[in-house]
């Protein structure tokens, strides 16, 4: 057969998916990837297919668009050091996030109708449903990736698709590496270390990406060492607190690691977190650990943490201040009590407040660190105990070099938290650093 030259790729790929699944009594994806390539290869040869594709490439493209997730699994994007997350705003606009800096790719689908099929062919491996009926659709598809997609006609049509493809960091980032990253100082670890280990509930508080999960994880780290901690998290695992002698593979701490379980034919079975968080309390904790609080399991989240448990979790806020109402917006989709009621259970439920915000730098910090003291006139009572106030970004061009600040403790702790931390079995000397504060 005379050669064919110059031919756009979609097409070539078109004439070979139809050739080859016209051949073949079996489905292509029970097929192994040798056996695939080494078809796709074939047609290729017998044909004499060419395109702007180099032709040692040419295999490799057409498996991973007729197989795989095109250009994601051909260019193993998860798998690229620092990868944390692919923003897919449209088919043909695409942006990738390295190591906190977000950037746009050349990377584009074929057409829209490309972009629908690799994404459902992601939610098949799950046997998440995604078509017209239900457009939209988040699943873990595998290696601690995680995925929400919308199509039209949640999005426009000539968009097709928008999806956010995020990469679960479950290895614990160790002290160490905050304290080198400029995360916060050494004595706000030291002071967040104290109150999970001596009894004083803290929720976490930021955007999207900010790090929060990750101050979580390595506070939990510390503790699960020695107290026994129970976690839920929803979706993928990201928390891994299991701790074996390296000499007998032993297990050497306490730890009990649980996730939610949707009933995708009976929704009424779905094992939820305020399910699990109700549950929690026969597993006899020291510390139970939501991984991030964002529904109705605000109320039993609180109610735990006011018998006496010790609660660290996450939710999204603007900062400190604004994380009290953000549970208690949450726990009345529970339960909806008076605000006085609310307000007074989170004061009690979470002494501590911590924000996390990542800078114009894209380098993540603890911005906040706040003590709530009570509910009294319709208000919160809080103290900033620790802030990251900035006095100056550095601009070259477009991108922000640095973010010019300083990490500051602006007062000491309550008397009422000292003497909660001393009955949770806390030195005085441990104490000192927070109490009497020099300028």
């Amino acid at each position: 057969m005379a050669e064919t030259s110059n031919r756009p790729y979609a097409q070539i790929l078109t004439e070979i998916q139809a050739g080859i699944a016209g051949s073949m009594t079996s489905d292509i994806a029970q097929m192994s990837e040798t056996a695939l390539k080494e078809r796709i290869q074939r047609y290729i040869t017998d044909h004499a297919l060419r395109c702007e594709v180099p032709e040692d490439r040419l295999v490799d493209y057409v498996y991973h668009d007729m197989a795989g997730y095109s250009f994601i699994s051909r260019d193993e994007l998860f798998d690229r050091p620092g990868f944390e997350e692919l923003n897919i705003n449209s088919w043909d606009c695409i942006e990738i996030i390295v190591d906190g800096r977000r950037e746009k790719t050349n990377y584009s689908f074929l057409s829209p109708q490309h972009a629908i099929d690799i994404h459902r062919r992601m939610f098949r491996k799950t046997g998440t449903v995604f078509d017209d009926a239900q457009p939209h659709a988040t699943a873990d598809i595998g290696d601690g990736i995680r995925i929400t997609a919308a199509k039209a006609p949640i999005v426009d049509r000539d968009v097709a698709i928008s999806s956010s493809i995020r990469k679960v960091n479950t290895q614990t980032i160790s002290r160490d590496v905050l304290l080198d990253g400029g995360t916060l100082t050494e004595q706000m670890a030291d002071f967040l270390v104290l109150c999970a280990m001596h009894g004083v509930s803290m929720c976490i508080s930021g955007e999207t990406g900010s790090g929060k999960t990750t101050i979580a994880g390595c506070l939990l780290a510390k503790a699960s060492k020695t107290l026994r901690t129970f976690t839920i998290e929803e979706g993928s695992r990201e928390w891994d607190f299991v701790r074996r002698d390296p000499s007998t593979g032993k297990v050497i701490n306490s730890v009990v690691h649980t996730r939610t379980y949707p009933n995708k034919d009976n929704p009424a079975l779905d094992i939820d977190q305020e399910a699990l968080v109700k549950d929690s309390l026969r597993f006899d904790p020291d510390i139970i650990a939501p991984g991030e609080i964002r529904g109705r399991e605000a109320f039993e989240v609180m109610g735990v943490s006011n018998t006496g448990h010790t609660v660290v979790t996450t939710t999204h806020s603007n900062g400190t201040l604004d994380t009290p109402e953000r549970i208690v917006t949450l726990a009345k989709k529970a339960f909806d009590m008076s605000d006085t009621t609310l307000f007074t259970m989170v004061a009690r439920a979470f002494p501590i407040l911590v924000h996390m915000e990542t800078g114009a730098d894209r380098r993540r910090r603890v911005t906040e660190i706040r003590e709530v003291t009570g509910y009294r006139d319709g208000q919160i009572q809080s103290t900033l105990l620790f802030e990251f106030a900035v006095e100056d970004n550095i601009y070259d061009g477009d991108d922000c070099l640095e973010v010019r600040g300083a990490f500051r403790q602006l007062t000491g702790i309550s008397t009422e938290l000292q003497k909660r931390l001393l009955k949770k079995g806390a030195r005085r000397s441990e104490l000192e650093p927070y109490i009497n504060v020099r300028e």
